[in-house]
């Protein structure tokens, strides 16, 4: 009795590297990694990733450079400094990218524009929060809004002290619309 079997022929480390390429920007060590995992010698892989940064599709410094960009709208310095080291980005480029990237004044008005967006957001979430649970004492809307905005800023890696003086900068602007 005669067994056939489905077993493709085994996919070259090239084609696999391109496959992993093709649908998102890797890092050096990140396609290194994944070709690991699928089993490739470490010759092939070294020869593979010879020829991607040949071709130039693989850029840690580009990769680092938009990366950074991209996320400064959204997280913290620290954070996206973090998340590069994660992905296995050399030190001095990742200094590079951020030091192109951000400024501690940016950083600081992004880091405000988050806050003064969650604080309406917050606000209503407290009101809707407090018109079904009235019976129950509720901690005061403001104390409420600035615990909320304040968890949400550092899980994004912003400063404490930065946190502080944003909110605190909300607070004397939410005083003054009110006595307008």
């Amino acid at each position: 009795m005669v067994h056939l079997t489905s077993a493709k022929p085994r996919r070259s480390a090239k084609d696999v590297a391109l496959d992993c390429l093709s649908r998102k920007a890797l890092t050096y060590c990140e396609l290194e990694t994944r070709l690991k995992e699928k089993g490739y010698e470490s010759s092939e892989i070294r020869a593979v990733l010879e020829k991607m940064l040949e071709c130039g599709y693989l850029n840690d410094e580009e990769l680092a450079f938009m990366y950074s960009k991209s996320r400064l709208k959204r997280y913290s310095r620290r954070r996206v400094q973090q998340d590069m080291q994660n992905r296995g980005l050399v030190p001095q480029l990742i200094e590079q990218a951020l030091g192109e990237n951000y400024s501690s004044n940016d950083e600081f008005e992004q880091c405000l524009t988050l806050a003064e967006r969650w604080w309406v957001q917050e606000g209503k979430r407290w009101e809707h929060k407090n018109a079904i649970e009235n019976a129950k004492k509720m901690i005061p809307r403001e104390l409420w809004v600035q615990q909320k905005i304040a968890r949400k800023l550092i899980q994004r890696g912003y400063p404490t002290d930065m946190v502080r003086n944003v909110l605190s900068r909300i607070k004397i602007n939410q005083s003054e619309d009110v006595e307008i």
